[in-house]
């Protein structure tokens, strides 16, 4: 999640954007391809080519951010819900990280921004890319054989601890991202 988080950085000074919005990190996980979430958007029809278009015909602005600038760029309210709905969905499946495919099902919870916008075109919604991640197994879900979930507490401390490295790696003006 870093990297697609360092690759939506990128997505942002290529769009001209000093602030890191959703639809950034949508660009950021297109952009890292090798993960959950590319493939279920494949598995569910989506021509990701096409996503990446017409997230870009929506954000981009005239001039990209210059490097100098990079410092000035940082998460907007709205990245900060996705990863936060992202968290939500990481405890509802048991996991202490954030994986791509929690933020792309929180992409579809709250709905908001030009990915979601184009995902409910191709009559893509929450629960027929659930569906979809279960299915092709992008994502596990808790079978009622597996021990009782752990304790909101247990999980808070490292999903916590995972935001704030993220954040702050993506904010950290000496961490660099190939």
């Amino acid at each position: 999640m870093l990297t697609i988080l360092g690759y939506a950085r990128d997505e942002a000074m290529r769009t001209g954007s000093y602030g890191i919005g959703a639809d950034h990190i949508v660009l950021g996980i297109l952009r890292h391809r090798d993960n959950n979430a590319c493939r279920a958007l494949a598995a569910c029809g989506v021509d990701t080519a096409s996503l990446k278009e017409d997230i870009d015909a929506r954000v981009f602005a005239e001039q990209a951010v210059p490097w100098e600038d990079l410092p000035r760029v940082r998460p907007t309210r709205s990245a900060a819900a996705l990863l936060h709905t992202a968290a939500y969905e990481s405890l509802k499946y048991g996991r202490h990280e954030i994986l791509s495919s929690h933020v792309l099902l929180a992409l579809l919870r709250s709905g908001t921004g030009a990915a979601a916008d184009f995902l409910r075109k191709q009559n893509l919604d929450y629960d027929g890319l659930l569906a979809q991640m279960r299915k092709n197994q992008f994502i596990l879900p808790r079978e009622a054989s597996q021990a009782p979930l752990p304790r909101l507490e247990d999980l808070m401390g490292p999903l916590g601890e995972e935001l704030t490295r993220l954040f702050g790696s993506v904010q950290s003006k000496t961490n660099y991202f190939s």
